[in-house]
């Protein structure tokens, strides 16, 4: 394959939940070498961030699984992504802003979700800009990195739980 020539050449594709958020198994740390990227639908889940606040439940949201650069830019109102794409070559990325990807992506991924949930560490908190294509749809983001947990509880329900230092609604 050749490189890419613009994000919309990118391989973002939906997928299953469990396998795009590296929970198909059990592990006892986060998994800080996946570059997995693309998006899902839930029916629930748990935005944890402050031990001071109780997680927040989300229901029927899109989920939008994306990496920010190994050593992005410092924007306020941005974030610089990177995407490994091996279906090009071993150790191929391109990167884009959040904006521009989501400007893009956004309208092919959402279906009429009541939330969209970025999955994405923000190592330098930049405040992230609600999204045209998001409508008023609320846009859950967070600051420093994201963590993805499979949660069970005592009656044996999985839940899937995505932990970071706090977690704000895009403006």
């Amino acid at each position: 394959m050749q490189p890419l020539r613009s994000i919309s050449e990118l391989p973002f594709h939906g997928r299953p939940a469990l396998e795009l958020l590296n929970l198909e198994q059990h592990r006892d740390a986060p998994d800080l070498e996946s570059t997995q990227f693309g998006w899902c639908r839930v029916d629930e889940l748990w935005l944890d961030g402050r031990a001071d606040r109780a997680p927040l439940r989300v229901t029927d949201a899109l989920v939008v699984a994306v990496h920010a650069a190994d050593e992005p830019e410092v924007l306020s109102d941005d974030v610089e992504l990177e995407f490994f794409v091996e279906e090009v070559a071993k150790d191929y990325s391109v990167t884009v802003l959040l904006s521009t990807f989501l400007d893009r992506w956004l309208p092919a991924a959402s279906g009429g979700e009541r939330a969209i949930v970025l999955a994405m560490c923000n190592p330098h908190a930049a405040r992230v800009r609600q999204p045209k294509a998001a409508g008023r749809t609320p846009v859950y983001y967070a600051d420093g990195d994201v963590d993805s947990w499979l949660d069970t509880d005592g009656d044996g329900r999985q839940r899937i739980r995505l932990e970071a230092e706090a977690w704000h609604i895009a403006e």
